[in-house]
Formats: structure tokens, sequence, C-alpha cells
């Protein structure tokens, strides 16, 4: 056996303490390396361009690279979102912030990562990012522009988007939010080869390019149809004096009017903003017939099929003018009958949206004055009245109240004499019934006077001339109801006045003025809302009174009523309807005016306007496919329907065979799929619409099980 002396065994024991010294530290210094070695971060990328030959450009911010670790980028590709993505370029400049890689690329996906310690250590992917892709459509001389939406920082927020025209240098034409990735731009020549490009800023100035697209436009459509407005006889000399609608296209030129004495043009109107005429050729006179005219826009292009005139619309609603005549004269009564010629489908008379006539009257003693109105479907006025051997004119006007171009109303005649009023007699209020669609007018007077009836007056503005409507004999109630009988509640508001008449027939007191409420709108069945406006209620200021608010009822289903609007001053509003739920397909409304307090005649009422109603057709919506198959997503089939009648829906399955497996009639419940087969089934829908209507719906569902 081998022996050592003590000695060797000391000086072994402080080697290997030394040993173990040098190890810890050695151990120290290598984990301080590899701590100094760590990866770096990848790029930023701030920009992504594509040319027009599909190359395309990246620029970037490098990373901070303290210990002078760097070794190359590595840029990587792939061409869309299931791809898989590849290396396609290396940089070894660390100091390179921008490089441009040779194409063709169509649109993908490009990221980068840093490399370090000679290859050892690579960073985390950069961002991802895409170049804008432009693509265009045109509609005539209207370019569409789209393109995809660019997922990197902007300094500004904005796209900048250039157009070149027929090769010529590129012009910035719009600069647009960068929430936006679409714009209408129309080109103002009549044919050109028109290219565009996007831009936007990056993060440290540069711009991140789309690529290069182009189309060429030409114009060889007629601008859209316009129509007259107004055809007036000029009662000096028989001419005819034109308004007309602007052309809603950009590109008018200018104007065509025709006369249809021989069925030729007669004249031209240049300039898209000149909307009148006085047409006075070919002999035209409106004091001896009716005459015909229309009008037709022209564009400054020249159609190809006809190069000695312009791109022209067909001419517009053909107008005539108005022209009275007399059917009936009564000398001993005093009495005159007036009749003028009506409109008939697609040819008006006198105004464009007509809403009713003027009568106006001269004789020796007083100028021309409106002497009565009627509706829109009347053409014959009575005049009464009339002295023996006096000379009177006639002239009738039609009237378009939605343009303003004049506000009608009928007229009447009553004996006035001194009245023996009675202490009050006031409208409370107007309350439309909503079932027969009548006004009615609420009265508060006493019993104490002569009356022995009263009589309701109905005109459309305060100073009019009032029509009697409607008569009571309610002499002995304070409190009473006269209800208008016309039922035109739902044409316009109405000024409604009470007359109290004696025994002779005379009227003996008039009540102030009170103005219903009449409530309009229209829907939006695209976005499913409907905009509401109504008019100011008025006559409880006749009593020391105001409104204290309106209030808008919501009506569905027939008699859920929902008070969604209350406000003094607002006379509107925009009621979105999308999330109603199980409604049939008929949504009502009407306002009410409440008073603000109570009044001097110790009432407080409450008016209420016509009521408004808008249909929607069946929302539905029919899945094709289903999986039945217990994981608690799409495990029924069920159509999704609304605003149809709950009463007239039906559902029933069919298999291959036509055999009939499953049928409902609750628009809730849907078809389980239970033990059936996977396989394509036919069904058939059938539901109500709010009118009643049948609407029917037949296909096919996959039945699929993964």
């Amino acid at each position: 056996m081998l022996v050592y002396p003590s000695n060797y065994i000391q000086t072994n024991f402080a080697f290997v303490i030394h040993s173990l010294v040098k190890y810890v530290l050695f151990a120290t210094m290598v984990a301080m390396h590899v701590n100094a070695f760590a990866a770096l971060d990848p790029p930023i990328i701030r920009c992504v361009s594509i040319d027009q030959d599909n190359n395309v450009s990246l620029t970037w911010e490098v990373p901070v690279d303290s210990n002078n670790e760097f070794t190359e980028y590595q840029i990587y590709y792939r061409t869309d979102a299931s791809g898989v993505f590849n290396q396609i370029q290396q940089i070894g400049n660390y100091n390179q912030t921008n490089v441009q890689l040779t194409g063709p690329f169509v649109g993908g996906d490009f990221y980068m990562v840093s490399v370090s310690n000679g290859g050892t250590e690579i960073s985390a992917n950069s961002n991802t990012v895409q170049p804008i892709i432009l693509d265009l459509t045109k509609d005539n001389r209207e370019v569409t522009l789209t393109w995809s939406e660019i997922n990197l920082p902007s300094q500004d927020s904005l796209y900048r988007i250039f157009r070149s025209v027929d090769g010529s240098d590129w012009n910035r034409i719009k600069m647009i939010d960068w929430t936006n990735q679409s714009l209408k731009d129309t080109v103002q020549k009549c044919e050109a080869q028109v290219k565009y490009r996007i831009e936007i800023r990056g993060l440290g100035g540069c711009f991140s390019r789309s690529n290069e697209d182009s189309l060429r436009i030409k114009d060889e459509e007629a601008p859209l149809r316009t129509n007259l407005v107004l055809a007036s006889v000029d009662t000096s000399n028989g001419t005819v004096d034109l308004q007309w609608e602007k052309s809603k296209s950009s590109d008018t030129y200018g104007y065509i009017i025709n006369y249809f004495e021989d069925f030729t043009h007669g004249d031209t109107v240049f300039g898209p903003q000149n909307l009148s005429y006085n047409y006075f050729e070919k002999g035209i006179n409106g004091l001896l017939q009716p005459e015909t005219l229309s009008v037709a826009p022209f564009d400054s292009c020249f159609d190809s099929s006809n190069t000695l005139w312009y791109n022209q619309a067909a001419d517009s609603l053909r107008f005539a003018t108005l022209f009275i005549d007399t059917i009936a004269y009564d000398r001993c009564a005093g009495k005159i009958g007036l009749t003028w010629n009506m409109p008939t489908p697609n040819n008006p008379v006198g105004v464009r949206n007509l809403s009713g006539f003027n009568i106006y009257r001269k004789d020796e003693a007083s100028a021309m004055r409106r002497i009565g109105s009627v509706t829109e479907n009347d053409s014959v006025f009575l005049d009464s009245g009339l002295i023996k051997g006096e000379f009177y004119e006639y002239m009738v006007t039609a009237k378009d109240e939605s343009l303003k171009l004049e506000a009608l109303s009928n007229v009447f005649k009553f004996r006035v004499r001194p009245p023996k009023t009675p202490k009050r007699l006031y409208i409370s209020s107007i309350v439309n019934n909503h079932e027969s669609e009548r006004n009615q007018i609420h009265v508060l007077t006493d019993t104490i006077s002569e009356a022995t009836r009263y009589g309701l007056f109905r005109s459309l503005n305060y100073y009019g001339s009032y029509q009697l409507v409607a008569n009571s004999t309610e002499v002995d109630e304070q409190l009473f109801i006269i209800t208008d009988p016309t039922g035109e509640a739902k044409r316009g508001d109405f000024y409604y006045s009470v007359q109290a008449f004696d025994v002779c027939d005379d009227s003996m007191a008039v009540s102030l003025p009170a103005k219903s409420i009449y409530l309009n709108g229209y829907r939006n069945e695209q976005e499913y809302f409907n905009e509401l406006d109504w008019s100011e209620y008025f006559g409880f200021e006749n009593a020391g009174s105001s409104v204290g608010e309106y209030q808008v009822v919501r009506v569905t289903n027939g008699s859920s009523l929902d008070t969604i609007f209350s406000s003094r001053n607002r006379f509107g509003i925009r009621d979105t309807i999308y999330e109603l739920k199980n409604i049939n397909g008929e949504v009502c409304y009407y306002t009410q005016a409440i008073e603000s307090d109570i009044n001097q005649f110790d009432l407080k009422e409450v008016s209420i306007s016509n009521q408004h109603c808008e249909s929607y057709g069946p929302k539905v919506f029919i899945p094709n496919t289903f999986s039945p198959d217990g994981d608690g997503i799409n495990d029924v089939w069920l159509p999704n329907v609304n605003y149809v009648e709950v009463d007239g829906y039906s559902l029933a399955i069919f298999d291959r065979a036509g055999q009939l497996i499953y049928t409902t009639t609750d628009s809730s419940k849907g078809w389980d799929g239970s033990d059936q087969p996977i396989a394509v089934y036919a069904y058939f829908l059938q539901m109500q619409n709010s009118r009643g209507e049948a609407v029917n719906y037949s296909g096919s569902i996959h039945l699929i099980r993964q």
C-alpha cells in the first residue's frame, strides 16, 4: 500500500482549495458574460411601400446595441395569412434603416429579426406589416378608391391621396383620416387615363406608399334628370315663367327647355346654376290655353353616338300651365262656379308638389285679393255674394307647401253683427281620435248665453279663412266635444275656432283659434330608424298658460305604449328601432302637449296629435348549417325573424324523401335535429307581414356533426 507524506497531503489540500476558488470565480465570469450577450431587440418597422413594379421597401428603426453584438438583420415573408414565413433577405449593416425587396410581391406579410453574438442569439419577431394595396372601380366619371389598412403607427393619422391625369405630375387631391379606407373622386374631364396612389407618414418621418393603380374613364352618360317645379303664366302677356330643380349631376352644363306645341325643344339655358327662365318663343300664350313645357339637363361631353350634341337627359315631367274657366253662373243667387284643369299622372299642373289651389278675385272696389282655397283634389270653387252689375276678375294659383311657393286656404262668408258673446268660449284642447283619425275639439263655454248651436271652423293658418266643418247643439253643457268629421288630421295641422250662433243663425261669439299638433315622419328601412317631427301646439296661451312639455309616445303591437321623448323646445327626434324585438312590423307614434299649469279656467289639459305609423317588412335571417353535437354551439337551427305577425308563423322541415319530420308555429322554437343523420334537409317557412300578407321562405339546411 502507498503512504503519502504529511506535507504532501497538506500541499494538495491547499491546491484543492485554490482550485475551488478559481472555479467559483470562473463560473461567475461566465454568468456575467452570458448576461452581457443577451439577444438584441428586433428592429421597429416604421414604413412599408410597394412600387409600380411590385417591389417592396421597408424602413425601420435600429435596436439598441450597447455591446456591439450585432450580426445581421433577417427579413421574412409569406404570401398570405395561411402561408408559412420564409427568409428572403439578410442585411449585415447594423446602421442600415431601409431596404428595397425585389418582387413581384402581391400583398403578403413581412417581419424582421435581429441576429447577434455571431448568430447564436435571435430576437423576437418585429411587428408584422403589409403594404397598402389600392383598388379602383368606376361609375362614369366617378372613381371609387378602396385600399387595405396599414397596421403601423402614423405620425399624423392622415392618408394622402395622389392622382395623375393623362400622365401629368402627381397631385395630392385629398387628405383623410386613417380610419377610412375608401374615397370617391370625380374626374372633371370627359375622357382621361387616371392613376392613383396612397401615402401615410410613419413615425420618424418616412412614408408608406401603396401600389399605383390606374383606369380609363369616359363620360357617355347624360346627367341625372331634373324636373320643373313651377310653370306660371305671366298675366300681362301670356308667356310662361319656369323654375326647375338643379340637376344633381356635378357635370351639368345647362338645360334644354321643351315646348310641346310642336313637340320640339324651344330654347337652351347654359349654366348649371341658372334655374329659372321666361319662355316666350313660338307664339306661346297661356292666356288662351294650357301650355305644356318640360326641362332636360345636358353636360359638356359629346355623345359618341351623336357628335352634334352633348350628353342630354330625357325630358322631365311635362308641366301644364293652369287654365280656368266658368261652368255656371247664377245671377239671382249671386254665385259663380269656377273650374280649372287638373294634373294627371306624370303631368303636373302649375307646381311640382301640388297641395291645393288659391282663388283670387278682383272687383271694381278692390284690387286682386284671395277669396278662398281648396284642396289639391278639388277643381271647382263656388263664389257667392256677387253684386249685380259689378265686374269681377278671377285668378287661380296652385300651391306647393314643401317648396314654399304659395300657401293656400279655403274661404267662407258669414254675416257680421255685434255678437252677444258668452262670458267664455275657449278651446281647451285638441285630441286626435286614433281609431277614427279625426280631431276632437274640447270646448269650454257657459250655459247662460242664448246660443242655439256651436259651429266648428277650420283653417290652414291663424289669420286665414276659416271653414265650417261641424256643428254641435250641446248648448246646455259647459264642457263638450266637437269632432272634425273630414278626417284630414293625417295631412297636416289645422287652426280651429268655435263660433256660437243665436236663434237667427247669426254669430254672436268667436273663440280664439287653437292649432292642432301634426306629427309626420319617414322611415329608413336600411338602418331601421324613424325620423319624426311635429308642429307646435297653440291654444293654451288663450287661457294665460302654455305648453309645459311635449311627449312622444311609441305604440308597438297595437297597444304597447312607451314614452320615448319629452322636451319643451324640440320638435323632432330620430327613433332607432333596430333592437325592438317581437313586433308585428308596424311602429306608431303620437305627440302630446301637456299644459304647463292650471290655467285661468281652472283646467290643465293635454292635446294629442294624429298617430303616425311606419310599416317594416319582415326582418329574417335563416342559417343554412347547424351542428347538433351537444357542444353548446350552433346546436339548434332557428330562423331569426322580426317585424312579423306572430299568429301567422309556421315552420316545416322535410327530409330528402319529402317526409315531414318537424313542424312548429312558435317563432322562438327551433329544430334540434334529434335522431337525424348528417344530411341536407329542406325547410318551408311561412309568415305574415304587418298588412296580413303571406311571406314565404324555402331552402336547404346542412346538418353536420364535428
